[in-house]
């Protein structure tokens, strides 16, 4: 289950986080590279099964009990064991600084940090069991309690990275509404991971209600690319994977990522990584 437009946020010190989705999926399907905006953070817990998380191209072993956190910038990407597939639970914020820049050094440790990946304490588990606890039942005042154990998340997050280090924790509460700049990025970045093969920039441009330009220039800013290389790296991201299946042929790979043929996939394949795609599959 997926949740989204859930209105909290709240701050810390000051710093205000702003909650674009929480989650808690098996992952049975794989999840191509893909990197978030600037001052975002997703939070990944892996409650139980296997598989692998590629990470600015570093293969890591994923187990039950895997903590992982993918800050601004880092590509990433995510394939369970069909035989014992992931379930995740998942936190994806947004940051707001002050002009001042960041005071407090728990949180400097948190922002600075932009991948960790390790085993979770057991506190961070149960934080998060108890935030899609509060999700799912919506008992009175699940809102400011959700905000309460985000806010514990956070800290316990900062105090993992920092085991050694003695600190001074202070938090605040604040009812803050949503950005819709937020939410803006969050539809850019699963309508790549999700929607890869049929997405247009005017499909795009719709879900934003933004024109098609002002959606080109969007994603020049925060990504640097333009639409035609965000699908292009999605695609050819989701090619890689699914490429690594024994049982999917050229042409199959081709049809699910949305090439009209195996010699136009093949084509842009080559381009992209200066390899056929059956090369690459016998070398993986």
């Amino acid at each position: 289950m997926k949740y989204r437009n859930l209105n909290l946020a709240f701050t810390i010190g000051d710093v205000a986080f702003t909650v674009l989705s929480i989650s808690n999926e098996q992952m049975l399907n794989p999840i191509p590279r893909h990197s978030h905006s600037r001052n975002s953070y997703e939070i990944h817990y892996i409650s139980y099964g296997y598989g692998t998380l590629i990470a600015d191209e570093i293969k890591y072993d994923i187990i039950p009990g895997t903590f992982f956190m993918t800050g601004p910038g880092i590509f990433h990407e995510q394939i369970s064991d069909p035989n014992d597939p992931m379930r995740e639970y998942g936190v994806y914020l947004k940051v707001s600084l002050s002009q001042d820049g960041i005071k407090d050094e728990t949180l400097k440790a948190f922002l600075d940090r932009k991948f960790f990946l390790g085993p979770a304490d057991m506190e961070i588990y149960e934080l998060m069991k108890s935030l899609i606890n509060e999700l799912e039942q919506r008992p009175f005042g699940y809102r400011l309690m959700s905000s309460a154990i985000l806010q514990q998340l956070i800290l316990q997050i900062s105090r993992q990275y920092q085991k050694t280090e003695n600190e001074n924790i202070s938090g605040a509460n604040a009812n803050l509404p949503n950005n819709h700049e937020d939410q803006t990025y969050l539809i850019i970045e699963e309508a790549f991971l999700y929607n890869y093969r049929d997405i247009t920039l005017e499909k795009l441009s719709e879900m934003l209600g933004l024109s098609c330009r002002q959606t080109e220039r969007l994603l020049l800013k925060h990504y640097n690319k333009t639409f035609l290389q965000k699908k292009k790296e999605a695609r050819m991201s989701a090619a890689c994977i699914l490429l690594k299946n024994a049982g999917q042929s050229i042409a199959s790979v081709a049809y699910n990522i949305g090439y009209s043929s195996s010699e136009h996939f093949t084509n842009a394949f080559k381009n992209y990584f200066h390899i056929t795609p059956s090369s690459y599959k016998r070398k993986v």
